[in-house]
């Protein structure tokens, strides 16, 4: 399994969880805020990934992004370049 791959399943789980949904539910598309993650949630999720690929992620994120999907591709770019 790839380091994007699983990096990916371990924020999806913890989605998943923080919001109560079962895995297989999340929207990826869906607007963050539209989750129901609360601002905590969000900086727990971003200091989450920044410590799962290893490499801080802009300050703005969260208002740089639309929903999970746009995470996870800024997260498998910054993995690549790594």
């Amino acid at each position: 399994m790839s380091a994007f791959v699983a990096a990916r399943q371990e924020i999806l789980e913890w989605v998943a969880q923080a919001i109560q949904t079962p895995l297989e539910q999340l929207d990826l598309d869906k607007p963050i805020p539209e989750l129901g993650l609360d601002s905590l949630d969000a900086v727990h999720l971003i200091a989450t990934i920044e410590s799962i690929i290893r490499q801080d992620l802009p300050e703005d994120i969260i208002q740089r992004v639309r929903c999970l999907n746009d995470i996870l591709d800024m997260m498998r770019e910054r993995m690549a370049a790594a």
